[in-house]
Protein backbone atom coordinates (compact mmCIF):
# COMPACT_ATOMS: atom_id res chain seq x y z
CA UNK A 1 0.00 0.00 0.00
CA UNK A 2 1.78 3.29 -1.01
CA UNK A 3 1.82 6.31 1.61
CA UNK A 4 -0.84 8.10 -0.06
CA UNK A 5 -3.23 5.10 0.04
CA UNK A 6 -2.21 4.89 4.14
CA UNK A 7 -2.55 8.51 4.41
CA UNK A 8 -6.60 8.68 2.95
CA UNK A 9 -7.11 5.20 5.41
CA UNK A 10 -5.34 6.94 8.35
CA UNK A 11 -7.47 10.43 7.80
CA UNK A 12 -11.24 8.51 6.51
CA UNK A 13 -10.52 6.11 10.30
CA UNK A 14 -8.19 8.09 12.53
CA UNK A 15 -9.48 11.83 12.56
CA UNK A 16 -12.96 10.93 13.93
CA UNK A 17 -11.55 9.27 17.10
CA UNK A 18 -8.84 11.86 17.80
CA UNK A 19 -11.19 14.78 19.20
CA UNK A 20 -14.84 13.14 20.10
CA UNK A 21 -15.46 16.44 22.07
CA UNK A 22 -15.38 19.02 19.44
CA UNK A 23 -17.30 19.34 16.09
CA UNK A 24 -15.89 18.48 12.43
CA UNK A 25 -16.02 21.00 10.18
CA UNK A 26 -16.99 19.55 6.23
CA UNK A 27 -17.52 20.64 3.41
CA UNK A 28 -18.14 19.26 -0.65
CA UNK A 29 -18.31 21.99 -3.59
CA UNK A 30 -16.35 23.47 -5.92
CA UNK A 31 -13.22 25.26 -6.39
CA UNK A 32 -11.87 26.99 -9.12
CA UNK A 33 -8.40 27.95 -9.84
CA UNK A 34 -7.49 28.04 -13.21
CA UNK A 35 -9.96 25.80 -13.74
CA UNK A 36 -12.84 24.11 -11.97
CA UNK A 37 -12.42 21.13 -9.48
CA UNK A 38 -14.31 19.53 -7.57
CA UNK A 39 -13.05 19.83 -3.52
CA UNK A 40 -13.84 18.05 -0.45
CA UNK A 41 -12.44 18.85 3.15
CA UNK A 42 -12.95 18.18 6.52
CA UNK A 43 -11.09 19.36 9.49
CA UNK A 44 -11.08 18.96 13.11
CA UNK A 45 -11.56 22.26 15.42
CA UNK A 46 -8.68 22.37 18.93
CA UNK A 47 -10.33 25.31 19.86
CA UNK A 48 -14.31 25.55 19.17
CA UNK A 49 -14.94 27.91 21.59
CA UNK A 50 -17.50 30.53 21.03
CA UNK A 51 -16.45 33.11 23.70
CA UNK A 52 -12.78 33.53 21.38
CA UNK A 53 -12.52 35.05 17.96
CA UNK A 54 -10.10 32.68 16.65
CA UNK A 55 -9.71 28.80 15.83
CA UNK A 56 -7.44 26.70 14.87
CA UNK A 57 -8.14 23.05 13.35
CA UNK A 58 -6.25 20.63 11.46
CA UNK A 59 -7.66 18.36 8.83
CA UNK A 60 -7.32 17.36 4.99
CA UNK A 61 -8.31 18.63 2.05
CA UNK A 62 -9.45 17.15 -1.31
CA UNK A 63 -8.93 18.45 -4.93
CA UNK A 64 -9.71 16.67 -8.00
CA UNK A 65 -7.13 16.50 -11.00
CA UNK A 66 -6.20 19.49 -12.56
CA UNK A 67 -3.78 19.69 -15.50
CA UNK A 68 -3.07 24.08 -14.91
CA UNK A 69 -1.94 23.81 -11.36
CA UNK A 70 -1.47 21.41 -8.25
CA UNK A 71 -4.05 19.36 -6.85
CA UNK A 72 -4.98 16.03 -4.77
CA UNK A 73 -5.03 15.66 -1.30
CA UNK A 74 -3.72 17.96 1.74
CA UNK A 75 -2.48 17.54 4.93
CA UNK A 76 -3.59 20.65 6.42
CA UNK A 77 -3.53 23.39 9.45
CA UNK A 78 -5.88 26.04 9.59
CA UNK A 79 -6.15 29.44 11.30
CA UNK A 80 -8.65 31.61 11.51
CA UNK A 81 -9.52 34.89 13.14
CA UNK A 82 -13.31 35.82 13.17
CA UNK A 83 -14.26 39.52 12.46
CA UNK A 84 -18.06 38.58 11.91
CA UNK A 85 -19.23 36.26 14.40
CA UNK A 86 -23.44 36.29 14.39
CA UNK A 87 -24.30 33.55 16.48
CA UNK A 88 -27.28 32.68 14.22
CA UNK A 89 -26.53 32.68 10.41
CA UNK A 90 -23.43 34.58 9.36
CA UNK A 91 -19.90 34.48 9.66
CA UNK A 92 -16.87 36.11 8.13
CA UNK A 93 -12.82 35.17 8.54
CA UNK A 94 -9.28 36.01 7.95
CA UNK A 95 -7.49 32.48 7.61
CA UNK A 96 -4.67 30.96 6.82
CA UNK A 97 -4.29 27.29 5.36
CA UNK A 98 -0.66 25.64 5.23
CA UNK A 99 -0.20 22.04 4.35
CA UNK A 100 1.70 19.66 2.59
CA UNK A 101 -0.17 18.43 -1.22
CA UNK A 102 0.56 14.95 -1.97
CA UNK A 103 -0.50 15.77 -5.65
CA UNK A 104 -2.29 13.59 -8.31
CA UNK A 105 -0.95 15.17 -11.43
CA UNK A 106 2.07 13.70 -13.27
CA UNK A 107 3.36 17.22 -14.15
CA UNK A 108 3.69 18.47 -10.59
CA UNK A 109 5.12 16.74 -7.67
CA UNK A 110 3.99 16.58 -4.07
CA UNK A 111 5.10 20.32 -2.13
CA UNK A 112 4.54 22.61 0.65
CA UNK A 113 1.29 25.42 0.50
CA UNK A 114 0.10 28.17 2.27
CA UNK A 115 -2.99 29.85 1.35
CA UNK A 116 -3.87 33.20 2.83
CA UNK A 117 -8.03 33.51 2.20
CA UNK A 118 -11.10 35.20 3.71
CA UNK A 119 -13.74 32.63 4.70
CA UNK A 120 -17.46 33.20 4.52
CA UNK A 121 -20.36 30.88 6.22
CA UNK A 122 -24.37 31.57 5.80
CA UNK A 123 -26.28 28.68 6.89
CA UNK A 124 -24.80 25.89 5.55
CA UNK A 125 -23.09 27.54 2.96
CA UNK A 126 -19.17 28.62 2.20
CA UNK A 127 -17.08 30.77 0.46
CA UNK A 128 -13.22 31.18 0.53
CA UNK A 129 -11.40 33.50 -1.56
CA UNK A 130 -7.54 33.35 -1.55
CA UNK A 131 -4.45 32.62 -2.60
CA UNK A 132 -2.79 29.35 -2.67
CA UNK A 133 1.37 29.88 -3.08
CA UNK A 134 3.24 26.92 -3.64
CA UNK A 135 6.61 27.02 -2.30
CA UNK A 136 8.88 24.78 -4.67
CA UNK A 137 7.81 26.97 -7.88
CA UNK A 138 7.63 30.59 -5.67
CA UNK A 139 4.72 31.10 -7.24
CA UNK A 140 0.48 31.10 -6.44
CA UNK A 141 -2.76 31.14 -8.05
CA UNK A 142 -5.65 33.01 -6.75
CA UNK A 143 -8.77 30.48 -5.90
CA UNK A 144 -12.22 30.34 -4.53
CA UNK A 145 -13.89 27.88 -3.42
CA UNK A 146 -18.03 27.72 -2.85
CA UNK A 147 -19.55 24.34 -0.92
CA UNK A 148 -22.12 22.99 1.01
CA UNK A 149 -20.88 22.21 4.77
CA UNK A 150 -19.20 24.47 7.01
CA UNK A 151 -19.69 24.31 10.91
CA UNK A 152 -17.81 27.08 12.86
CA UNK A 153 -21.23 28.52 13.34
CA UNK A 154 -22.28 25.21 15.84
CA UNK A 155 -20.00 26.86 18.08
CA UNK A 156 -22.84 28.83 19.21
CA UNK A 157 -25.19 25.54 19.26
CA UNK A 158 -26.80 25.58 22.80
CA UNK A 159 -28.87 22.12 23.76
CA UNK A 160 -31.37 22.95 26.68
CA UNK A 161 -32.81 25.83 27.99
Amino acid sequence: MGIVNKFIVFVVLGIPFLNTTHAQVVNVGIKYEERTMFQAGINVPLIFDNTRPFDISYGVDYTSPNARVPSGLQAQTTALYFIIDDEKLFLLALGLNAGYLFDFNKQFNNQFRFTPHLYTEFFLFNCKVGYDYMIPFNKGYPAISIGIGGGYLFRHFKIGL
